[in-house]
């Protein structure tokens, strides 16, 4: 029986090549967005599930009393160790590092690298796998670093670089810290431990006997809030107890001003890739998978029309097969098997689309997906139940509304009007094209939103700056005076106009604070919590920002340089604040200048107040910023990399472009975007292929119709014309339904940002206009034919 089931199924889909066709390729689009999706939504929320005793592990964060006294990634040098050594009831293990980017050298070789100042415990507390060197004594000496196998690959040519020795240059004058390699990281997959802050860290050393500061030790002093820091807790264990027992530690501890304005806020790492930024991740899967059911919520729909739509030449079958003994159980068997046969066959060819779409998809994504040839069973299971879900629910409805159809209509070859009518037809058609035109107005609102924020005037100018990791990072006067002598040989080269040595550029808030209290305060607890970062005099030029009132550090006018908005929450004016002195903890403060206000981090937040100090001031700097101004970018290039060569011998020339860490700010948006736009069409071409189905069955209904009219003198146009008004009710429809939800969701998207646009009734307009124009298109050409038929053939006795 089983057997006979499948002969029948592929004659009839071999039969009717175009609609099993178009059944495939619907089926086949829906799985292969919803697969792309489905392979991306599970790498995200398996970060971090990788590492030993994932869910005991928890991070650190600070939580500050007010906004901007602090960064809240970091946490007390000193808690995770001292909760581990006087409460070991309560943490099993503990991990903390200090992230910096300097040169490590071996021999002739010379490269910059992200670098994790750590605890000892990396490997055996996270379970890393290691390629060479000892599990349970990864370190083996102060002095003894654990690299990473594709940092060993390009600094010595090999994995197997154990006892090979390495340098990395400090901070602190004429210090070069020598180590020995001890171990070597298996390139292990994204995790919030070995990638948080920066992207990944090659080099591993320990924080105990560490040079690297002048200061010493990154990892003491219970004053100083500046280690990522890690716990794993022994089983059972809350995180109200330890929050509570960090709490205790930092008042036994810190000075007073550390307690009163801190406390911890202990978080799972489990989870935190998707919760943190915001839960930007957490929205992003959200936002993805909703639009991958829509997606296959229309494929489903269509299905369900074009097989019901077309059903009318598989009634005579249905009627004989009935005549000669056949229940409804079987007739629903054997629609319900056609259905997961296409589904499959779709599902195999959808495979070949999801291969041939991964460069695409991990680009816009950023992130890796899996070839198909890496597939597990979770994969694989995942795909099973697509095949599953979207059959059954594809064909249940046709199966049974085709299987109840009356045996004498059936042997007639007409449906019954009561069962897969016009009505439903129509009702599932409104649906698909509501959701179709939601998703399209989003995706032009969102795309609109995206403009905005590329062409907005941000306060600065981010065209043809190169930003160039400065090196040797010595922070120091001497260190200073080397950078402001490479600063002015850069200047040398004819297409530059001006350079900055600076500690950041506009892509975040600056990493420093300083307290500064308001003149003529009566009120001791009134203050503002400063964001301040190093810049020379010459930071506003390069980047293009207006001065409203003073001069950019000059040393003649004063200590500091301050935005527009951090002028007004001291209560002063651009025109009062030049020459004022500040009180604060350090001491009074002269405001030298009121720089414009500009979008110093993402347009997601508003402008909020930021400072400036001298690199002779704080002794610290990371970037050379370049202004150029030329029309042949290769050759300013080479020029420029030569006269740095001819400064720093021994410092790899790191660069990038302004424009390009403003776009990385925005990665999440243009992601967003792009899927957007993919879902728009790809839900276009299902509604398209939905309709194709509707209109063949409604031609099937009405043909005698149509024959009658024509005999009476209607023509071709006025036929096609019938059934467009038909259907204009449905699109006009459709657009009363889906323009409020779209409303509602742009808006919801567009709450994220400080900086938005505000949403007019053209990109409705534009919707209600495409997709009238593309269904009338099809469903004109549709007619066409019937239109022009001759009556006599329609008209014919049964």
């Amino acid at each position: 029986m089983l057997r006979n089931y499948f002969v029948i199924a592929f004659r009839h889909f071999t039969k009717h090549k175009l609609f099993s066709a178009i059944n495939i390729l619907c089926l086949s689009i829906g799985i292969t967005f919803s697969l792309i999706i489905g392979i991306y939504v599970l790498g995200q929320e398996g970060v971090n599930s990788n590492l030993r005793h994932a869910d005991r592990q928890y991070y650190i964060k600070t939580a500050w009393k007010e906004k901007d006294m602090g960064s809240e990634i970091v946490a007390l040098s000193p808690w995770a160790k001292a909760i581990k050594e006087e409460y070991p009831d309560l943490v099993a293990n503990y991990y903390r590092f200090n992230p910096v980017t300097n040169v490590v050298s071996a021999g002739d070789k010379h490269f910059k690298e992200d670098i994790a100042i750590c605890d000892t415990t990396l490997v055996s507390m996270y379970g890393f796998p290691l390629l060479y060197g000892d599990k349970g004594h990864a370190f083996t000496s102060n002095n003894s670093a654990v690299i990473t196998e594709k940092f060993a690959r390009k600094l010595f040519g090999t994995p197997d670089a154990i006892g090979k020795p390495l340098s990395i240059q400090t901070t602190v004058a004429g210090v070069t810290q020598e180590y020995v390699v001890s171990a070597v990281l298996k390139d292990i997959p994204y995790n919030t431990v070995t990638q948080l802050i920066n992207d990944v860290y090659g080099v591993y050393v320990p924080t105990t006997g560490n040079r690297y500061y002048s200061m010493g030790d990154p990892a003491v002093g219970w004053d100083n809030v500046n280690e990522v820091s890690f716990i794993e807790l022994k089983p059972d264990v809350t995180v109200k107890a330890v929050n509570a027992a960090l709490d205790r530690l930092m008042k036994k501890y810190s000075s007073d001003f550390i307690w009163k304005n801190i406390h911890a806020n202990v978080v799972p790492v489990k989870n935190y890739y998707l919760k943190d930024n915001n839960g930007a991740v957490n929205k992003m899967v959200t936002l993805l998978s909703t639009i991958a059911l829509f997606i296959l919520l229309m494929v489903i729909i269509n299905y369900v029309n074009i097989n019901i739509g077309t059903s009318t030449y598989r009634l005579k079958e249905i009627g004989l097969r009935k005549t000669f003994g056949s229940v409804k159980k079987q007739v629903v068997l054997q629609f319900l098997l056609e259905a997961m046969i296409l589904t499959s066959i779709a599902a195999i060819v959808s495979l070949f689309f999801y291969q041939l779409l991964i460069p695409v998809f991990s680009k816009v994504l950023n992130a890796t997906l899996k070839p198909v040839w890496m597939f597990g069973i979770k994969e694989y299971l995942q795909i099973a139940g697509l095949v599953l879900l979207i059959g059954l629910l594809a064909g249940i409805y046709p199966a049974f509304v085709l299987s109840s159809t009356n045996l004498i209509q059936a042997v007639k070859g007409k449906i019954d009007a009561a069962k897969g009518g016009l009505g439903l037809k129509r009702v599932l058609l409104l649906v698909q094209f509501s959701l179709a035109i939601l998703v399209f107005i989003c995706a032009l609102n969102l795309s609109k939103q995206v403009r905005y924020i590329f062409n907005k005037d941000l306060g600065y100018n981010k065209e043809q700056v190169l930003v160039i990791t400065a090196f040797p990072k010595q922070w120091d006067t001497a260190g200073v005076l080397k950078m402001e002598a490479i600063k002015q040989e850069l200047l040398q080269v004819p297409q530059v106009q001006h350079v900055t040595l600076t500690f950041d550029v506009p892509e975040k808030t600056p990493f420093g604070r300083i307290i500064l209290y308001p003149p003529g305060r009566t009120d001791k607890t009134k203050q503002v919590n400063l964001p301040i970062t190093t810049a020379d005099e010459d930071y506003a030029k390069t980047f293009g920002m207006h001065m409203k009132a003073g001069t950019f550090l000059s040393p003649a006018n004063g200590d500091i340089v301050l935005n527009e908005t951090a002028v007004k929450e001291l209560g002063l004016t651009s025109e009062n604040a030049v020459g004022q002195k500040i009180e604060s903890p350090v001491g009074p403060i002269t405001i030298g200048g009121v720089v414009g206000d500009y979008n110093f981090s993402s347009m997601q937040d508003k402008i909020g107040p930021v400072g400036f100090a001298h690199p002779k001031i704080t002794k610290n700097y990371r970037y050379l910023a370049v202004k150029l101004n030329t029309t042949n970018l290769a050759k300013t290039l080479d020029d420029v990399k030569a006269h740095w060569r001819k400064m720093s011998p021994n410092a790899p020339f790191d660069y990038s472009f302004m424009d390009e860490k403003f776009e990385a700010i925005y990665r999440s948006e243009l992601q967003l975007k792009t899927a957007a736009d993919v879902a728009t069409v790809l839900n276009l071409i299902i509604v398209l292929l939905g309709i194709l189905g509707v209109v063949a069955f409604t031609l099937n209904k009405r043909m005698k119709e149509v024959a009658v009219r024509k005999v009476l003198g209607a023509n071709s146009i006025s036929i096609i014309m019938l059934f467009l008004k038909e259907y204009a009710w449905l699109i006009v429809i459709a657009n009363v339904i889906a323009w409020p939800l779209a409303y509602i969701a742009t808006e919801h998207l567009l709450q994220n940002f400080a900086y938005r646009i505000q949403q007019s009734i053209v990109p409705y307009l534009l919707v209600l206009a495409a997709v009238a124009a593309l269904a009338f298109s099809l469903i004109s050409v549709h007619c066409a034919k019937t239109a022009v038929a001759n009556p006599v053939k329609s008209l014919r006795a049964e």
